[in-house]
């Protein structure tokens, strides 16, 4: 009977897994191959970069650059850390295990990412631009896959009975990190977008 229960709750992950995964990697190649075919995409994005920083009042913008330091690498490393730590010497060697290679491999994965599409920074941020390529963005997808393998892991080891809440403060976090980074200037929308993407991915 367990065995049957098992083999079910896989095929629901494995339904679920495709059912989420196929479309936001096809959502993350439309935005590459469109950055990939030239200059009217990023035309078009730098446009609407400048409309999202034209429409954000001038008291907010000093927030939004305190807030995108939640996605710094090394903050995000030390979270992922600290949290596979605690799993350790709660005994939980698999999560601990998993949570330690999907980051690990989050951040390998985003740094070939860079590199293969070389898409270059916007015009007119508000701090200096960082010596990276822009897509996809580093803060968003390294947010999106440290807060929601740390929201996963919680949730399913120890917060079962706050689990709305703790995913729903989770996704409003990636959410504000990834919009900070568009507000200070140093990634189109495009970048961000492609970045929970293929971070949920």
């Amino acid at each position: 009977m367990h065995a049957i229960d098992a083999r079910e709750r896989r095929e629901q992950i494995a339904l679920v897994a495709a059912a989420t995964g196929v479309p936001v990697v096809a959502i993350f190649v439309a935005i590459a191959r469109r950055i990939a075919q030239g200059k009217a995409f990023a035309a078009a994005d730098q446009r609407l970069l400048d409309a999202i920083r034209e429409g954000v009042p001038a008291f907010a913008s000093p927030l939004f650059m305190r807030l995108t330091h939640l996605g710094d690498p090394w903050l995000l490393t030390l979270i992922c850390a600290l949290v596979a730590a605690a799993l350790l010497i709660a005994r939980r060697v698999g999560p601990a295990l998993f949570l330690a290679a999907a980051a690990g491999a989050g951040g390998f994965v985003n740094r070939v990412l860079k590199l293969s599409m070389a898409r270059e920074r916007p015009t007119g941020a508000l701090v200096p631009i960082p010596e990276s390529f822009s897509f996809p963005s580093g803060h968003s997808f390294g947010s999106m896959v440290c807060y929601g393998l740390c929201t996963y892991v919680l949730v399913h080891i120890a917060l079962r009975r706050a689990d709305a809440a703790v995913v729903a403060l989770a996704s409003f976090m990636v959410l504000l990190i990834g919009a900070s980074r568009v507000v200070i200037g140093v990634h189109f929308p495009g970048d961000v977008i492609g970045s929970f993407a293929s971070g949920g991915a």
